[in-house]
């Protein structure tokens, strides 16, 4: 694609995309296949696709981000395939620098800032089988979700040679993900490393059960086949029954990965260390770890009620309606 500087005509983003998103798309090792494609034609493509390469400027870019629909995380999809793309014009000698280094970071707040504060109750988990049991096989996943902390399409994605039932682990080497043309394929984890996780108790019980099912896979349909998000969905009627579950002052919906914050958040409050949860939950950063070690602010303010209130006996009912009174007389 290299051109004498006199001979040389402008290259579109468009053209450059056509030319090298296989590149991109073997750089990676997980589902990002079909979150960037769908970023290419939704935002990048329609905002800035038929721009030459060195008209994208840091101003042009982040004009073009603040017009792209979509939430925080699907903004920032759109950001990394960009910044992927104009890194290998880079090294193309196509342009001298990749202008998304340059951009000022978003400030948008992330809906997930304290996942511990959309962390499930024993009482609620409880409550969600019970509503759920007129599916069994959609009720075992949910049980499996909420007692492993996988992400759904590593749960569906784990086969029975990835139990250790002496040992106490599951060995997570896979997740099922969308390929962009609506079935799932089989790839590596989103970190893209094998890892394990501990089988506790309350998961026993679902074990056996799904070993009855005679499947390959631990967690099915009742086909055998994966669940993924939609199809879970249906079977356990989660539109219907989510908020019969838990609801959230942020105002958002239960989800199923929500379960996740659970699991996640019951080990933090036993006691377990950042270092070992991360390893546990597949955090490739600990940064995201200590959001389920830190106190939520629910936490936070109940533990200062523990703290406080003893230090306040002193201060009676009566000795506040008294001073209440004296302010109203004007003594005070």
């Amino acid at each position: 694609m290299r051109l004498p500087a006199n001979k040389r005509t402008p290259v579109t983003l468009t053209d450059f995309y056509d030319e090298f998103h296989s590149v991109v798309a073997e750089e990676l090792v997980s589902n990002a296949v079909a979150a960037y494609s769908r970023a290419w034609r939704l935002r990048v493509e329609p905002s800035l696709g038929g721009l030459a390469l060195d008209r994208l400027t840091p101003l042009t870019i982040s004009r073009a981000r603040a017009s792209w629909s979509g939430s925080a995380s699907t903004k920032q999809d759109a950001l990394a395939l960009l910044s992927r793309l104009l890194g290998l014009a880079v090294m193309e000698g196509l342009i001298l620098a990749n202008p998304c280094k340059s951009l000022r970071a978003s400030r948008g707040k992330a809906h997930d800032a304290d996942p511990v504060s959309r962390a499930l109750s024993d009482v609620q988990v409880a409550r969600m089988l019970t509503l759920a049991d007129f599916h069994p096989f959609g009720q075992r996943s949910l049980a499996g979700l909420a007692f492993t902390g996988l992400r759904l399409g590593e749960l569906v994605g784990l086969r029975w040679e990835d139990i250790d039932a002496e040992q106490g682990l599951i060995t997570v080497r896979r997740t099922y993900s969308p390929n962009g043309s609506g079935k799932l394929e089989i790839r590596p984890t989103k970190s893209g490393h094998i890892r394990s996780v501990p089988i506790l108790n309350e998961l026993l019980p679902w074990l056996e059960q799904a070993q009855e099912a005679g499947f390959d896979h631990v967690f099915t349909g009742v086909r055998g086949g994966p669940f993924d998000s939609g199809n879970l969905s249906r079977a356990v009627k989660w539109p219907q029954i989510r908020e019969q579950i838990a609801t959230f002052s942020d105002g958002r919906e239960l989800r199923f990965h929500d379960l996740r914050h659970t699991f996640l958040t019951r080990l933090a409050r036993a006691g377990n260390s950042p270092q070992n949860i991360q390893r546990v939950a597949g955090h490739a950063s600990i940064t995201t770890t200590e959001l389920y070690t830190r106190s939520s602010s629910t936490d936070a303010a109940l533990a200062v009620r523990e703290k406080m209130n003893p230090s306040n006996r002193e201060v009676t009912f009566r000795g506040g309606e008294n001073a209440a009174n004296l302010r109203i007389l004007g003594h005070l």
